[in-house]
């Protein structure tokens, strides 16, 4: 029997570093509307419902044709736990996977998310989460965590990958969520936990600053050139 997998999309109008992020405009279109179109051609979801919390949000959602959830106000605030934000939506919409999907990653590829969802659902984790790997010095409180000051400059080749997690993807089992969540008041980190390597540098491009969005902006005006052939100078 197939399993019931919803995509979550949340939307907030108030964010700290980039205010009203998912509202602003990208080629005559709202960051959230970009996020949408993303979710909605990887056909891969049995339904997509977006967790708003003002009615600019439903107005979006209804010209998609796609439901809304309009989010508790003490669930919107800088403070809210993303763990009642799930629980809240899991008590409303019955699923057996769900996925958050940040419209804040406008430019997520559809291998990615369809790869991500066949993971999740699986059997082998109970919560996933999207991340990405690189191959550079890094440090942690000014200590080297995968080189070493007492000898020679490695090569970024030769060192162990540093991850991270990138808030595009993040899903759930939804029993297992809810069974950890009203046992401990938390579920994010439910029992089997699972990381989904992104494969493409496109879906881990995340609007957290104004900065984030002028890079994300210049990159969907110029994303016709994305899959030309590399030319070299010969």
């Amino acid at each position: 029997m197939s399993k019931k997998v919803i995509c979550m999309i949340p939307a907030r109008i108030g964010s700290e570093r980039f205010k009203q992020k998912n509202l602003a405009i990208i080629k005559n279109k709202p960051v959230l509307s970009w996020g949408i179109e993303s979710a909605k051609n990887s056909n891969i979801f049995d339904d997509i419902i977006i967790n708003g919390d003002n009615a600019v949000f439903q107005k979006i959602a209804s010209s998609y044709n796609l439901n809304y959830h309009d989010r508790n106000k003490l669930l919107s605030t800088s403070e809210s736990k993303s763990d009642d934000v799930i629980f809240d939506f899991l008590n409303i919409f019955q699923c057996d996977y769900v996925v958050w999907f940040n419209a804040i990653a406008p430019l997520q590829v559809k291998e990615d998310i369809k790869d991500f969802v066949k993971l999740l659902t699986s059997g082998r984790f109970t919560s996933l989460f999207a991340v990405k790997s690189n191959y550079i010095q890094a440090l942690y409180k000014d200590l080297p965590i995968n080189f070493s000051l007492n000898d020679k400059f490695s090569r970024t080749q030769d060192l162990s990958p540093i991850t991270s997690f990138v808030p595009s993807l993040m899903g759930w089992e939804a029993k297992t969520f809810l069974k950890n969540y009203l046992k401990s008041s938390y579920g994010f980190f439910s029992d089997n936990v699972g990381y989904y390597e992104n494969k493409f540098n496109l879906s881990s491009l995340v609007i957290k600053t104004e900065d984030d969005f002028k890079l994300i902006r210049s990159v969907i005006e110029g994303i016709k050139s994305y899959n030309n052939e590399v030319k070299y100078y010969l």
